[in-house]
């Protein structure tokens, strides 16, 4: 009996291959001391450098080999087997059915030119598009990156279905921007470390549920799910969310310092925001919530809702009041943030535990209104939104609408669904009024660019980007790769100092997150914006250098590390 020929990748990154021979003798029992599977997973650690692989899945099928039958059948010459460090399989199952709705000629547009894209995301994106039923538009922003089965950094829109797992388990994650009150001297150098010590044992659960049911009262109504969820309201998170303070370190033409402010933004309908040159940026979402709801919708592998059907109807009101749980999350993240670091103001003293507020009852809307005077800007980059398609002001031509699969005019212009994962909006959703500016940041310690959203005939009017943005600068690492690979190059310590002239101090109290959220583990947030404004999506206006990165406490009651 001949050897079998087999190439294993890494699941993350298909790039990275390499061949292998199985002896004869291994084929017998594949969990025996000579088996395949100890054979491949030893061949993995030795040319893939995965530092412990435990899973192999088969690239195409998705199937994972785990019995003896699943190695009969997936073993044979010239097969990929790709291997995981214990995440979902990420490769692009080619075998999935096609939907008899689905859009064979559905347009899709990838944005990136400067930024590195994935070919998995690529393949993720296309497959996506042609598969699922009635999608007419698919963007890949310049942060497009791997998702487990479905892109990041992507935007689906689709007429007549609702397809929850396009939108994720994090429904309603987004990003807020706060003015501070802080002066830039408070956060510079070692008073920076500092204030991230004012910082530590912050989260944890937020005073009672009674109270906490007030806190989750917006203008719409109540949001609160219950103490079982709305025990995690006010706190970060962890994989790639965090809260930092930001100074603001360059404006661009057609706005004008004064005064330790900025003002005069360009907008084009001439709002004009003030923004201090100290800011907190909050991005976080709705904690467990949000992925409870996607399983009770796709617990039977479902993946698309028709838009009428009562369960659409069901998802929409549950994925609505997560997008607000999550928006009222943010504020409060932000109160407890700013009791700390402005600890005389009377509107704070809700952030803290202390039983010593008179009348919560009073505090709570006055806590509210005043981070509502200090709010930029919020929006969410995972959820989906109900828009007229194509976009409504100043409609392409048919020309243009065809190319980008939209309808043929204006006056024929239908309504859709925009899904965003991991996709910032350019227009408020509830007005469709553009955005004045929008947040692009990298990982801790690199930059946050200001973007301003374009509406002009380079981009037919927010059409060719589907009315999105990148959210950020997307992984270039899987967690899997960023963990392995940079533990070895560096201490943990040592990416939780200053580096690089950024000055940014770093709170993060687990270990492994330093190194998945590391920004070697995320693209060139230059590259992304620059990918933005050559597809005539954004202008840049600014950028931000953040002086404390908190990422997360360690629930599990560890002592963590500031640098």
């Amino acid at each position: 009996m001949h050897p079998t020929r087999i190439t294993i990748a890494l699941n993350t990154n298909q790039s990275q291959r390499a061949p292998l021979l199985l002896p004869s003798s291994a084929c017998t029992d594949p969990y025996s001391p000579t088996s395949i599977r100890k054979l491949v997973l030893k061949a993995a650690h030795s040319k893939l450098r995965i530092k412990k692989p435990s899973r192999i899945f088969v690239a195409g099928s998705g199937v994972e080999l785990i019995h003896e039958d699943d190695w009969k059948r997936g073993i044979r010459n010239d097969v990929s087997l790709l291997i995981s460090a214990g995440e979902e399989y990420v490769g692009v199952n080619r075998d999935a059915g096609i939907h008899p709705e689905a859009n064979a000629t559905c347009p899709i547009r990838v944005l990136a030119s400067a930024a590195a894209v994935d070919k998995v995301a690529i393949s993720q994106l296309e497959t996506t598009a042609h598969t699922l039923p009635g999608l007419v538009h698919a963007v890949g922003q310049p942060d497009l990156h791997p998702g487990t089965k479905f892109p990041i950094g992507a935007v689906f829109i689709s007429q007549g279905w609702i397809h929850p797992p396009l939108i994720g388990g994090d429904i309603g994650c987004g990003m807020a921007w706060y003015r501070t009150r802080l002066s830039r001297e408070q956060v510079e150098g070692d008073k920076g470390r500092k204030v991230a010590e004012k910082l530590r044992g912050l989260e944890g659960v937020w005073r009672t549920q009674q109270e906490r049911e007030r806190w989750l009262v917006d203008e719409e109504g109540g949001c609160g799910a219950g103490e079982e969820w709305d025990r995690s309201v006010g706190t970060i998170g962890a994989g790639n969310h965090f809260a930092e303070i930001q100074v603001v370190e360059e404006v661009k033409e057609g706005c004008e310092l004064r005064g330790g402010e900025v003002v005069s933004w360009p907008w084009s309908y001439g709002v004009g925001i003030m923004l201090t040159l100290q800011v907190l940026l909050v991005h976080s979402g709705s904690r467990g919530l949000g992925s409870n709801i996607l399983k009770k919708y796709t617990s039977g592998g479902q993946v698309s809702l028709k838009e009428d059907s009562a369960e659409a109807r069901e998802y929409l009101y549950e994925h609505d009041r997560a997008c607000r749980w999550a928006k009222v999350n943010r504020d409060l993240i932000a109160l407890r943030f700013l009791s700390c670091l402005e600890p005389g103001e009377p509107a704070w003293s809700l952030g803290n535990n202390r039983a010593d507020v008179a009348d919560v009852g009073d505090a709570i809307p006055r806590a509210k209104a005043e981070l509502g005077a200090r709010r930029v800007v919020d929006i969410w980059h995972n959820n989906v939104e109900r828009v007229k398609w194509p976009p409504a002001s100043q409609a392409p031509s048919t020309a243009e609408a065809t190319n980008f699969g939209a309808v043929d005019s204006i006056s024929s212009a239908k309504h859709a669904y925009i899904h965003r994962k991991g996709a910032a909006p350019t227009q408020d959703p509830s007005t469709s009024i553009p955005l004045p500016i929008l947040p692009l940041p990298g990982s801790r310690g690199t930059p946050t660019l200001i973007l301003t959203p374009q509406f002009a005939l380079s981009n037919s009017y927010g059409l060719s980007n589907a009315l999105s943005l990148a959210h950020g600068a997307g992984r270039s690492m899987s967690r899997a790769k960023a963990l392995t690979t940079l533990s070895q190059k560096y201490k943990a310590s040592s990416l939780l100092e200053p580096r690089g002239g950024t000055g940014t101090w770093v709170v993060c109290e687990s270990k492994d997150l330093v190194f998945e959220e590391a920004p070697e583990a995320y693209k060139d947030v230059e590259a992304v914006g620059e990918d933005l404004v050559s597809a005539g999506a954004a202008k840049r206006v600014g950028r931000c250098i953040a002086k404390v990165s908190y990422k997360c406490r360690d629930e599990r009651g560890s002592k963590g590390a500031v640098g």
